[in-house]
């Protein structure tokens, strides 16, 4: 005999999928519409571009801990200046989860580490700086700034 709790359990499932499946159909739709208006606007202003051949590009999504674009990052050099300290970028990603009141979740965690690393690797102006001298590395404000 089957357990109710498992059939009731199966039939929400299957209702929350089939909302989802309505929602992703819904979705597609949009996204063939606005890709044909954006083909047509292409076609009135540059009658030789063929959209066909033009590659796609991905989006990157939102930020897994939901945070607004670069605030990880600028919070992350907020709190170097505070501390004065260094700091791993897994201690600084969990302070910047905390500051914003995030949980501190494995995937906002590395989405949050990979972010600050990039940004911080990529920085031009010499604001931080990486210390090899301990396991892990440490970030610092640069001593000229």
């Amino acid at each position: 005999m089957i357990e109710t709790a498992i059939l009731t359990a199966l039939k929400d499932k299957r209702g929350r999928l089939a909302h989802d499946l309505k929602d992703a159909e819904l979705r597609v739709v949009a996204l063939r519409t606005d890709l044909a208006n954006v083909d047509g606007c292409l076609r009135v202003f540059g009658s030789d571009v063929d959209p066909e051949t033009i590659r796609h590009k991905v989006t990157q999504g939102k930020s897994s801990a939901g945070l607004p674009k670069g605030a990880g990052t600028r919070t992350a050099f907020d709190i170097l200046r505070e501390t004065g300290e260094a700091m791993s970028t897994p201690e600084l990603a969990a302070c910047v989860l905390q500051r914003w009141g995030k949980p501190l979740d494995a995937r906002s965690m590395l989405m949050l580490v990979k972010a600050i690393q990039g940004t911080f690797w990529r920085h031009k102006r010499g604001l931080v700086e990486f210390d090899r001298g301990t396991y892990p590395g440490k970030w610092r404000l640069a001593a000229n700034r």
